[in-house]
Order: structure tokens, then C-alpha cells, then sequence
């Protein structure tokens, strides 16, 4: 969805422009939350006073859609509903059987190269949008993209030494990821953050117009969910579980407030998508219980039929 609207004509000749932000471990019923009280959420239960879920679902023709992580259950690309493969199907549009992350732990292929780096290469239109990829998650950059962090070394309009990523500690990958950044020819740069509260200064640098940071494109995925249903557990009956969720969200809500108010505004075209990379069950996810399988999509745009799943209804072999 996010190739086929960077390659389509621009409307009104408008600058296009994405904003595509994760909530980690986020369970569709989850959602609950917000879709109630969209204009204000909160109270005694959490410091989140506003939603960015509700506040996308405001748009006309904006929508909230129900999805599935862990492949196609019984089939060849079925796959762990784990971080790593649920966000790799994500970024780049197919299963782990063909991108090569089918759980955690695991590297990506190159050949499936992710959105952000096609589009900072002028995959599409020929425009070389300026990208980022941001996380908290050592693991994204020392396992799982560690073949596009070399690619774009090798592109480096100035030499950079080679380090080795597997296993590189915090400091180590942050050196090395802004030495990359630094220099290479093809405007996409990875981030390493500490936490959430990291991850939202950045992104708030990225959506600056004019700004030292200033992307055209942003990835960056919040914590919060996962973090605390590993803690306490996932699900509505969770306090600390409901607090992270409407955290983040609230997070999300502030970084839209920041597009929106950017001076040329009206002069862009966004697509901005919140989504999840798998659910929850008790304290754990990986496996194919509903729990974990169900996902969701919130889209500015609304999301095309075309789009839809046929002859699979996300959770059994036989439909």
C-alpha cells in the first residue's frame, strides 16, 4: 500500500509523504479503549489525555481494519507471531518463507528490501525520498536488518570501516549506524533509541519542517504494549497492559499534532498508517492462538479492497 501510493501521481502536485508508526504487541481488542471515548481517554488509569488512533479515524475517509500476523496458519509461510517477523512482513510486504525473518533472531534478506530503503533509492517515480527507520530494539539492527545497514555502507559516498553488527552492543551499533548515516549517498538513516520517550524526541526531530532531522518518510515503533504484557500480561484485564497502550498512543497523538501544524501542510500529501506486529497471550506471544494472530491497521486513507485477504480468514487451515 505504502509503493503503490508513492508511485501513483501526485494529487495537485502536493509533496508525498508518510508517516507509518508501530505499536508493538498491540491486541486488536486492545483497541477498545479509545474507539469508546475517542476525544478523551485517561483518568486514574493512565497519563494519555488523547488518542492518535481516534484522532486518524477523524479524517473522512480514514479506517480501522482487522489483519493477522504469523503467516497463513498450516500453510508453508506460516510463521512465529513474534517482533521480529511480524514487523519484517510489515516493512516489506511479504511472509518470512520469502523475506527470511520467520522468528526472532533471524536476518532479512536483501532482496526483499524494506519500503524506506526503496524509497530513499527512487524505487518509486524516480523520487529519492528521505527515510528513516527507528526502534528500541537492539535486535532490529545487530540480527535482523543487518543487510540493509551494509548496504547502505557500501553506498557510502565516503568510506566507512566495517563493523561487525551481529551481536554489537548499544554503543557499538549507535557509532556505526551514525557513521553510516553521515556519509552515505542514499538518504535513509537507522536509529537506535533507548525507550520510548527516545523514540518520540526523534520522531517529533524527523516531522520538523526545516529541522536538522527531517525525514520524508518515518518508521518508528513504540514499546510500551509489549513491554508491559511480557511484565504483567496482555490483554483489557491488565492495567499496566491498557496504561502502555494509551501511552503510546498518546505519543502518537502529539507527533500527529506536529504534522499537522508543520508550515507546509497544506502543500503535502500524508499517508499516515498506526499498526501492531502481533498480539499477546497471558505473558508470552509466538504461537497461533487467536490472541496472538490478531492484528489491526488504522489508515488515513482507508485501506482499497484490493487489498483484502481472499479465501483465508486469518486464524485456520481450512476456511
Amino acid at each position: 500500500m505504502v509503493r503503490d501510493f508513492l508511485s501513483a501521481p501526485s494529487a495537485d502536485g502536493k509533496a508525498k509523504k508518510v508517516a507509518f508508526i508501530g505499536y508493538d504487541g498491540c491486541r486488536a481488542d486492545a483497541l477498545i479503549n479509545v474507539l469508546d471515548t475517542p476525544d478523551e481517554i485517561g483518568g486514574d488509569n493512565s497519563t494519555s489525555l488523547f488518542s492518535g488512533i481516534a484522532e486518524v479515524l477523524k479524517g473522512e475517509d480514514a479506517g480501522i481494519y482487522y489483519a493477522y500476523a504469523g503467516g497463513e496458519k498450516g500453510k508453508d509461510n506460516e510463521q512465529h507471531t513474534s517482533t521480529a517477523p511480524g514487523w519484517a512482513a510489515l516493512t516489506t510486504g511479504v511472509w518470512g518463507a520469502e523475506n527470511g525473518i520467520t522468528d526472532n533472531g533471524m536476518p532479512k534478506k536483501i532482496e526483499h528490501k524494506t519500503f524506506m530503503l526503496e524509497a530513499a533509492e527512487g524505487a518509486f517515480g524516480g523520487v529519492e525520498y528521505s527515510t528513516t527507520f527507528a526502534a528500541s530494539w537492539l535486535a532490529r539492527f545487530n540480527e535482523n536488518y543487518m543487510d540493509e545497514i551494509e548496504y547502505l555502507r557500501e553506498h557510502s559516498a565516503s568510506p566507512v570501516a566495517k563493523t561487525e553488527l551481529a551481536g554489537a552492543d548499544a554503543e557499538t551499533v549507535t557509532q556505526y549506524l551514525d557513521a553510516i548515516a553521515g556519509s552515505t549517498d542514499i538518504s535513509m538513516r537507522h536509529k537506535y533509541v533507548k525507550n520510548d520517550a527516545e523514540l518520540h524526541e526523534y520522531l517529533l526531530a524527523c516531522v520538523q519542517e526545516g529541522g536538522e532531522l527531517e525525514r520524508d518518510i518515518i518508521f518508528g515503533i513504540y514499546e510500551g504494549t509489549d513491554h508491559n504484557g511480557h511484565g504483567t500480561g496482555f490483554g483489557n484485564d491488565n492495567y499496566k497492559y491498557i496504561k502502555g497502550f494509551r501511552d503510546e498512543d498518546a505519543m502518537a497523538f502529539e507527533l500527529l499534532q506536529a504534522i499537522y501544524s508543520r508550515p507546509s501542510y497544506e502543500q503535502e500529501d500524508w499517508l499516515i498508517i498506526i499498526t501492531t506486529d502481533h498480539g499477546g497471550r497471558q505473558t508470552w506471544h509466538g504461537n497461533q492462538t487467536y490472541e496472538e494472530r490478531s492484528t489491526w491497521v488504522v489508515c488515513n486513507k482507508g485501506i482499497d479492497a484490493k487489498y483484502f485477504g481472499s479465501g483465508y480468514d486469518g486464524y485456520t487451515e481450512n476456511v
